[in-house]
């Protein structure tokens, strides 16, 4: 009979063959592409904002020990893992499109990824969150929703041409309104989240709650509350759905699934799917990774347990404020929230230092 020691051993091997297979498909995937190159334009960021303070990441002694509370800090004597740096700033956005041309990115999350610690910490931010967009004032554009930014600086609107189109123009904003400075973005359109939830041979998810989409502008029973197993179509339409919750309810439902997704790429089955996965990112996915930092990426990965270190994290609700806004650009009153920019400033701050939450 195996004892408890040699199936501990034969997970291990299973989980260094995993790795080591997917570096091995990962430099075959990227021939054509040199290693520290990224897979899209990178970021364009300003050294300088006039309208915030930028906040440091901080990566020197004297940073993290001004900076940071000492429990919390992670000390410079710790050597980043993965050859990594000690953290770094990642913009996802989900377009509501199926298509890059245009979209609204209606999911938007910042990613903190500690390299020292071996966390990762998921911030979500409102769609609607009412901010300042910056560069558009040619074409009437001075405000709007954070998830029309991203719409604003797609190529198919012919508005922005930094880096990055939605993705550019949506992390200047968050640059230029609160100071949060990302060093990556990841967007993911529809088609290619159904094609990465089939790819993991679909996730596992606990409702805690029923689940209802619109129908003929109803609601209609969508998932009852309980366990179910879900592929591509139906967690798309568990992530878009917010009839009868409203989009923090929306965003609820979203953690839920990367949760789960988590919960399924950090598995051993997961990690023989990482091969199959990178395909779908190096096809379907826009993002300025290079492929030797997603090497980093799927390096932390293999030393993350989803329960103990990975933090979903929402902005408090009561910093937000439901106002109907006259939007210029569209001639029309929306509903937006509304926040104080300098609350939010520095929350992210902090969210960047380590020190919240």
């Amino acid at each position: 009979m195996i004892n408890l020691r040699t199936k501990q051993l034969n997970i291990l091997k299973i989980l260094i063959f995993s790795i080591v297979g997917i570096t091995i498909v990962i430099g075959v995937g990227y021939l054509l592409v040199p290693w520290n190159k990224s897979l899209d334009a990178p970021l364009d960021l300003p050294l300088t904002s006039s309208t915030s303070t930028p906040i440091p990441n901080p990566t020197s002694t004297d940073e993290i020990q001004f900076t940071l509370e000492p429990s919390i800090t992670p000390t410079p004597t710790i050597v980043p893992a993965c050859g990594a740096p000690p953290t770094m700033n990642v913009l996802v956005s989900g377009v509501a499109s199926n298509s890059y041309l245009y979209g609204l990115a209606d999911a938007i999350r910042i990613a903190r990824i500690d390299f020292q610690l071996k966390k990762v910490t998921v911030l979500a931010l409102p769609r609607d969150l009412w901010v300042q967009i910056p560069g558009l004032e040619e074409q009437g554009i001075t405000a709007g929703k954070l998830n029309q930014a991203y719409f604003y600086g797609t190529e198919g609107m012919g508005y922005y041409d930094g880096g990055g189109y939605g993705s550019g123009l949506l992390a200047e904003t968050l640059w230029s309104d609160y100071g949060y400075r990302a060093d990556h973005y990841l967007a993911v359109n529809l088609y290619s989240f159904r094609r990465i939830i089939n790819a993991l041979g679909g996730v596992d998810v606990y409702l805690p709650w029923d689940v209802y989409r619109q129908v003929n502008e109803q609601p209609k029973l969508f998932l009852t509350a309980g366990y179910h197993h879900l592929y591509g179509e139906d967690a798309e339409t568990l992530a878009r759905n917010r009839i009868t919750i409203g989009d923090f309810g929306r965003i609820d439902n979203q953690t839920l699934i990367l949760r789960a997704v988590a919960a399924k790429l950090l598995s051993p089955s997961g990690l023989t799917a990482l091969p199959t996965l990178i395909d779908q990112l190096k096809s379907n996915v826009k993002t300025d990774f290079t492929p030797a930092e997603l090497s980093r990426l799927i390096c932390l990965a293999g030393m993350l347990d989803y329960k103990e270190d990975i933090n979903f994290v929402t902005l408090p609700v009561d910093l937000l404020e439901q106002q109907r806004i006259y939007d210029p650009a569209t001639d029309t009153n929306t509903a937006a929230l509304v926040a104080d920019d300098d609350q939010i400033r520095t929350l992210l701050g902090e969210f960047q230092a380590g020190i919240w939450p």
